[in-house]
């Protein structure tokens, strides 16, 4: 992983942590992102960089692919969707 990479994942893991600690937090720290960035790009691209590390480490423990983790949770979501409607 290269030193670029290490950043945006530990922007994503900052963005996270906000969104984990309470609808507050994430919104302040959203406030604060678009204030100093002008938009919240680096913010998703630091999100993107977290769940692209996160699926692969999913993929090393399980020997899955990481399609069909993705596919899992696809379906998994719309098993939700459909018993909320």
């Amino acid at each position: 992983m290269a030193a670029n990479d290490y950043d945006r994942v530990r922007l994503g893991i900052e963005a996270m942590t906000a969104y984990t600690s309470g609808n507050d937090l994430m919104t302040q720290y959203m406030a604060q992102r678009r204030a100093s960035d002008g938009n919240l790009d680096q913010v998703a691209d630091g999100a993107t960089a977290l769940c692209a590390l996160l699926l692969a480490q999913l993929s090393r423990m399980t020997g899955k692919p990481e399609q069909e983790i993705l596919q899992e949770i696809a379906h998994g979501l719309n098993r939700t969707e459909q018993r909320e409607q």
